[in-house]
């Protein structure tokens, strides 16, 4: 009877478990039926993908179904808790990173060197130079910031491989030659690794390692030193949570202080003009305070990235700078200002326009692209707005 009684309740158990198991798919399976969308995730700092259209062509060469895949990841339904459980799990198994990012040492959290598919780069650099050709008697620059895991390196978990970060860019600069003046801050931002210039939780710099790559970029543009405020740190939040935690699962109870820099006097910047193009809007600050109580605090820089962003001072000088950027530029504009008349901001994953139309009826006088590394090995958009 005992033996029978064991065999009953052992069967009893796993039609149980069962049940629970087929009730919890039946409930997702439901909830995926619910037609919400995100276009946008403020957590991870980037658009999300919307479903693909359905084409005889996609269907027959792949492309649809591989579309479909990365678009059901990115709008699954409470797909932050699976992460966080998926995780918890991988770090019991004593792995160590998790959808690219790494969980380093010090609290770090540090994404994994984006390796360029070769053909679209050469692609890119081809635009770059011939958009450089059309406009010989305006300077051009390019300075790409290295990413955390390439400065940070020694945070990285043990047995962790990137790719050389430092190789891609010595490859980029080799192929542009001469075209563009190639802004060199990897050794800049060595210099001052022991410093907090990278989040912990997010996958840009701060402030101060923006203040830094100033200082190389503004000795390498020649911009006139006398025109230079002295700077002072502000904290403007302690409780920022970046975007890498939310795309790991990983360090979500680190909090982490914002800065801005500010004029140690009243005067010693100029005053200025912010026209938000698209939206229709203008301001006076470079500064969305609103944006602190949102998820991306980041975005207190700019109000996030725009466009196209019409940055106008009173400067006493008649230069104008076009600037091609990702969201690294945004917290370094600020430093800008008291050398040009006018900054042209444009963010090509947003702007759809020419940027000759911009030379042309702007009289810009210099030109800066600013990606950090792994965007620019990864974009795709910046063709669009060259040619």
């Amino acid at each position: 009877m005992k033996q029978r009684s064991n065999k009953a309740g052992k069967l009893y158990r796993r039609k149980t478990a069962a049940a629970v198991l087929l009730g919890m798919l039946g409930l997702m399976f439901l909830i995926e039926l619910i037609p919400i969308q995100r276009s946008y995730s403020g957590k991870e700092n980037r658009k999300l993908l919307g479903r693909p259209e359905i084409s005889l062509k996609a269907v027959a060469d792949g492309s649809f179904m591989r579309q479909y895949e990365e678009y059901r990841s990115d709008q699954f339904t409470g797909r932050s808790l699976w992460l966080s459980v998926r995780n918890d799990m991988d770090l019991l198994a004593g792995r160590r990173d998790s959808n690219g990012v790494f969980k380093g040492e010090d609290q770090y959290l540090l994404e994994d060197v984006a390796r360029p598919d070769q053909e679209q780069m050469k692609e890119k650099l081809d635009a770059m130079g011939e958009f450089r050709s059309s406009y010989g008697k305006v300077p051009m620059y390019l300075m790409l910031v290295p990413n955390s895991a390439n400065i940070l390196e020694d945070k990285l978990p043990r047995f962790a491989v990137t790719a050389d970060q430092e190789q891609i860019f010595e490859d980029i600069r080799q192929e542009l030659g001469e075209q563009v003046v190639w802004v060199d801050v990897s050794k800049t931002l060595k210099e001052h690794r022991k410093e907090e210039i990278y989040y912990r939780t997010d996958s840009r710099w701060t402030t101060r390692g923006a203040y830094y790559a100033f200082q190389k970029l503004s000795e390498t543009m020649g911009l006139a030193q006398e025109k230079t405020p002295k700077w002072q740190e502000y904290v403007v939040t302690n409780i920022f949570n970046g975007n890498l935690s939310a795309r790991s699962g990983y360090g979500g109870g680190v909090e982490e202080s914002i800065y801005i820099y500010d004029a140690e006097k009243k005067g010693e910047e100029p005053q200025i003009v912010v026209e938000y193009v698209d939206e229709g809007r203008k301001t006076s600050t470079l500064y969305d305070r609103t944006k602190l109580k949102e998820t991306d605090a980041y975005s207190l820089f700019l109000g996030g990235d725009h466009a196209r962003v019409n940055i106008r001072t009173t400067a006493d000088t008649t230069d104008r700078l076009l600037l091609v950027k990702d969201s690294y530029a945004n917290c370094l504009i600020p430093f800008l200002t008291p050398y040009y008349r006018e900054v042209i901001v444009i963010d090509p994953a947003y702007y759809k326009g020419s940027l000759d139309d911009i030379m042309e009826e702007n009289k810009i006088t210099s030109v800066l692209f600013l990606y950090n590394g792994n965007t620019f090995a990864e974009d795709e958009n910046i063709n669009g707005v060259l040619r």
